[in-house]
């Protein structure tokens, strides 16, 4: 007759242990998890510069459509967080020229292009956002949020307003402040109508520091400098300087059409001159120009990468 083998002491320990840690394990388990100490939240954002749709760039839609300008581009927009652009044009079928040489106007069905493209955020704080009078500018203002994208640089409150905007993304709050150094072509504003917010140095270090106040990383989108000039100016330097002694935590310039430095001050990002993105110049250097892509976390930006970009037959293509 067999007889049970006697369980030795460590046989017993081991089943000891076992039964320890299984009991562990479902407690873990019912413990709701938190999240791991030092991961660091980040936002990334992709910027590029002057998107048009008017003159040459029209010839080009006209025949191809709207989405032809994005065909080497739009996939690699939607990698990121957000992508960023200027436009430089309104989109409306109203309004009434302005006395001034160059006005750019284009079908407001385009947004539905820059959206299918990537692009969240569009600055209409620049020189040509009035050239066809207000009507023009709330009819881009519609056509941008109806595209399900969001509209920087436009204020109903006159230019006592910044018109920033916030947007929650990843957990973080980020801010975007767009402005003009330009002076507006059209005559006083109607109420009910939006303005292009517009660069005073006296209301700027408020304007910024408020902003600031509310939101995790701020971006401060400028219109400024010199056509086709592949330096800046003090002027821009000022203002730049301005922001982020006020608290910006990345400034973006646009309207030279032409890549300018990148510079850093007290620890922040300047891009002086994103270049142009959607344009159909063939000055020099107007072809050349790049998608810079950024991290964005609590009061920081760090650029990330930078995708260059040549503008052919008014396409940017890698």
């Amino acid at each position: 007759m067999l007889t049970p083998a006697r369980s030795s002491k460590g046989d017993r320990m081991a089943r000891t242990k076992i039964a320890a840690i299984a009991f562990l394990l479902v407690a873990l388990a019912a413990v709701p998890a938190e999240p791991v100490r030092g991961c660091r939240q980040t936002v990334t954002l992709a910027a590029v510069g002057d998107v048009l749709f008017a003159r040459g760039v029209a010839r080009e839609t006209n025949q191809y459509g709207f989405d032809y300008p994005f065909e080497f581009t739009s996939d690699i927009l939607s990698r990121y967080d957000l992508s960023f652009c200027n436009l430089e044009c309104v989109l409306s079928t109203r309004g009434d020229p302005r006395l001034k040489r160059f006005l750019f106007r284009a079908d407001p069905a385009a947004a539905r292009a820059l959206s299918a493209a990537g692009f969240d955020i569009v600055s209409l704080a620049n020189n040509h956002s009035v050239d066809f009078g207000p009507e023009a500018l709330i009819d881009t203002v519609a056509a941008i949020e109806d595209a399900g994208m969001i509209p920087i640089g436009t204020s109903l409150g006159g230019q006592h307003d910044s018109g920033v905007r916030f947007i929650e993304k990843n957990g973080l709050r980020i801010g975007f402040l767009a402005l003009s150094d330009f002076e507006s072509a059209d005559e006083e504003t109607p109420e009910g109508y939006p303005v292009v917010v517009q660069v005073d140095t006296d209301r700027l270090p408020g304007q910024v520091a408020d902003a600031r106040s509310d939101c995790d990383a701020l971006v401060v989108s400028m219109h400024w400098g010199v056509d086709y000039i592949d330096f800046w100016t003090k002027r821009q330097q000022l203002i730049a300087e301005t922001c982020i002694e006020s608290g910006a935590d990345l400034v973006l310039g646009h309207h030279p059409h032409v890549l300018q430095d990148i510079k850093s001050f007290q620890g922040k990002l300047i891009v002086y001159s994103l270049g142009s993105f959607v344009w159909d110049s063939d000055l020099r250097g107007a072809d050349q120009s790049a998608i810079y892509v950024f991290e964005l976390g609590p009061g920081s930006a760090v650029l990330a990468e930078t995708i260059p970009v040549r503008i052919v037959d008014c396409r940017p293509t890698p």
